[in-house]
C-alpha cells in the first residue's frame, strides 16, 4: 500500500491539504442484492412504505463503500425521496463531503448508507411503551446485521457514536467515537468477508454547535469529519495516509489549539505533534529497551 501526507500549518491550509489528497475513485458496479433483506426488516416492523422505499434508495450504491449512521433523517416515514433528502441536513451533508473526498465521484446517490437501527426513528420510538421499544429496537438492530452480512465492501465508515449493544453484545462493532476519528482497523463481517472500517462521527455532532465562543470548534470539526472520508477515498484507492495532519485536526477539534513555550513566551498554535517532536527510532528503542515505554511504535 502506498503512502500519501497529509499535513498543515494553519486554519486557512486544512481545506486545500484535504482537497490535495482527495480521490476521484470510481465504482464498477451499484449493488442491490442486501435491499429485499432490508425491506423484509421493514416490513416487520411495520414501516410505511414510504419508510421502506426511501430506505432502499439511501442503500442503493456502488459495493465498495458503505456509510453507516444512525437515524439519517426523520421525515423517511411519511415523505417522498426527494422531498426527505431536501429536508435532512444529515444527508446533505453526507452528500457535500462523499464529494470532496471523492473529487465529485461519489455522492449520496451512488453510495450504500445504512442506518444502524432502521426505520426505528425518535418519533416512531416515542409512541412505544418500554417493552414494545425494546422488542423493536433488538429487531431492527438484527436486520441491519443481516443487511451488511449480505454485502462485501472494501471500506465501511461509521458515522455514529451511540453505542447500541445489540443482543447482549459487550459493545457495538458499529460505532465510533469523536477521540478515534480517522482511524481505522479491519473487521469481519457476518459472511466472513473482512474490510476497513474507518472510525467517523455523525456530521450533527457539529452541525448544532452556534454558539460564537465555540465556531471555531465548529470549523474544525467538520475539518476532521471531512477528513474521515478522505481516508476512505484513499483506502479504496490502495492508499493510506501519513503526516500528522490528521492527528492534530482530531485535537484541535475537541481540545481546541495548544499553547507552547516559543521564544517570545507562550503562543497558540495547532500543531500538537510535527516532525521535529517525533520521537527518533534510536531513543524509541532505549526507551523500550528499558522499559520506559508501552506503546507498540513511536508517536
Amino acid at each position: 500500500m502506498t503512502t500519501t501526507c497529509f499535513d498543515w500549518t494553519l486554519l486557512e491550509d486544512i481545506r486545500p491539504a484535504l482537497l490535495q489528497n482527495a480521490l476521484g475513485v470510481k465504482g464498477s458496479e451499484m449493488t442491490t442484492a442486501h435491499l429485499q433483506e432490508l425491506d423484509r426488516t421493514g416490513l416487520e416492523l411495520g414501516a410505511s412504505p414510504f419508510a421502506r422505499e426511501n430506505a432502499k434508495n439511501l442503500a442503493t450504491g456502488y459495493g465498495d463503500l458503505v456509510v453507516v449512521l444512525l437515524e439519517p433523517t426523520d421525515k423517511a416515514e411519511s415523505y417522498c425521496y426527494d422531498v426527505m433528502k431536501a429536508a435532512s441536513p444529515t444527508l446533505r451533508l453526507v452528500d457535500e463531503t462523499l464529494e470532496m473526498a471523492f473529487a465529485g465521484q461519489r455522492n449520496v446517490e451512488n453510495t450504500i448508507l445504512l442506518d444502524r437501527r432502521p426505520f426505528r426513528s425518535a418519533k416512531i420510538q416515542r409512541c412505544e411503551d418500554g417493552e414494545t421499544r425494546e422488542q423493536n429496537n433488538q429487531r431492527a438492530y438484527q436486520g441491519f446485521e443481516a443487511v451488511i452480512a449480505i454485502l462485501r465492501p472494501k471500506v465501511i465508515v461509521v458515522c455514529q457514536c451511540r453505542d447500541t449493544v445489540p443482543d447482549g453484545q459487550l459493545s457495538d462493532q458499529w460505532s465510533s467515537s469523536i477521540s478515534k476519528s480517522g482511524d481505522y482497523d479491519i473487521v469481519p463481517l457476518g459472511n466472513g468477508h473482512r474490510c476497513f472500517r474507518i472510525y467517523s462521527f455523525h456530521p450533527m455532532h457539529f452541525y448544532y454547535i452556534n454558539d460564537e465562543e465555540k465556531l471555531l470548534q465548529r470549523v474544525l470539526s467538520e475539518y476532521l469529519y471531512n477528513a474521515t472520508f478522505v481516508v476512505a477515498a484513499n483506502l479504496l484507492a490502495g492508499r493510506e495516509i501519513s503526516g500528522f495532519g490528521l492527528s492534530n485536526l482530531r485535537n484541535c477539534a475537541r481540545h481546541g489549539p495548544i499553547g507552547k513555550f516559543s521564544e517570545v513566551g507562550v503562543t497558540l498554535t495547532y500543531q500538537w505533534a510535527n516532525e521535529e517532536s517525533r520521537c527518533s527510532d534510536e531513543l524509541w528503542a532505549l526507551m523500550k529497551d528499558v522499559g520506559l515505554s508501552s506503546r507498540a511504535s513511536p508517536i
